[in-house]
């Protein structure tokens, strides 16, 4: 079976007459796909909305632009790294709890927009800790995709995977139930959930409180953790860390240029 691999060991080892001559071979479907590849993604901003987030929410809000400025910022070349992105906000809370336990957008490629879906996010219920983002977590990776090389793009679902980078970023100040409530996915542990997500070449970013149900996700390939350190011994002690971390203007601006950049490197890999 001639897999993409193959095709570009040929185009690499196998000089052309064209080559020798020293005019420009065209460039192949497979080697153009990688290319587009570069610098193309997808983000999720995986946001708790239970009423313990309003200020964490209205902080990420402020300095959403920072991050798809830096996103989008030239390299050493002069050259944007993240070329194409789009994005979306998506709010979960407690499927036991909440009638509305999850709140979707579409992918936007508007940062205005963005900040719109970041407004129509209401910090609300979610009773006692834990949350539901393993049923969160299922149900992005459930998106579906466009189809490879799809003329059109469908704004809730990812592109196809070795068209766009796939990226997760968890903003939470609380633990998550150890298995999902769903429906349609009852009973799933965070290792099933895990091997969804990568399967689907999820790569996740977390901002969370520093809790061993967080250790577990970063067993994810390619998962990036940002601990947010508390007192256990002091009732929601993470709620107000988390608070603390985003409040700090110029620390949490610092933290999403970082992220971006990471999202930056993530979007400049292979993704085939």
């Amino acid at each position: 079976m001639e897999t993409d691999t193959e095709v570009k060991d040929v185009v690499v080892e196998i000089e052309t007459p064209a080559e020798k001559a020293g005019t420009p071979e065209p460039m192949t479907a497979v080697k153009a796909t990688a290319a587009q590849a570069k610098g193309v993604c997808d983000i999720v901003f995986l946001i708790d909305a239970t009423g313990s987030m309003e200020p964490a929410i209205n902080d990420l809000k402020s300095n959403i632009k920072s991050f798809f400025n830096s996103l989008s910022a030239a390299d050493a070349n002069g050259s944007a790294v993240v070329k194409d992105w789009r994005a979306r906000v998506i709010g979960y809370r407690d499927v036991a709890a909440d009638s509305e336990w999850y709140i979707d957008n579409p992918f936007v490629r508007d940062t205005a927009k963005i900040e719109k879906q970041l407004d129509s996010l209401d910090a609300d219920g979610g009773g006692d800790e834990p949350e539901s983002l393993l049923d969160a977590l299922y149900k992005i990776a459930k998106f579906g995709s466009t189809p490879k090389c799809a003329q059109e793009e469908d704004p809730l679902k990812w592109r196809y995977r070795s068209e766009a980078a796939r990226v997760v970023v968890i903003f939470t100040d609380a633990s998550f139930h150890g298995r999902t409530s769903l429906s349609e996915a009852p009973n799933l542990d965070w290792k099933e959930i895990a091997n969804l997500v990568m399967q689907e070449k999820l790569r996740l970013s977390v901002y969370a409180p520093a809790m061993e149900c967080y250790d577990d996700l970063t067993q994810i390939d390619k998962c990036e953790y940002m601990p947010i350190v508390f007192d256990p011994e002091v009732p929601n002690d993470a709620v107000y860390k988390l608070r603390e971390f985003t409040s700090d203007r110029a620390n949490f601006k610092k933290t999403l240029d970082q992220l971006a950049k990471t999202v930056s490197a993530s979007a400049v890999a292979e993704t085939l």
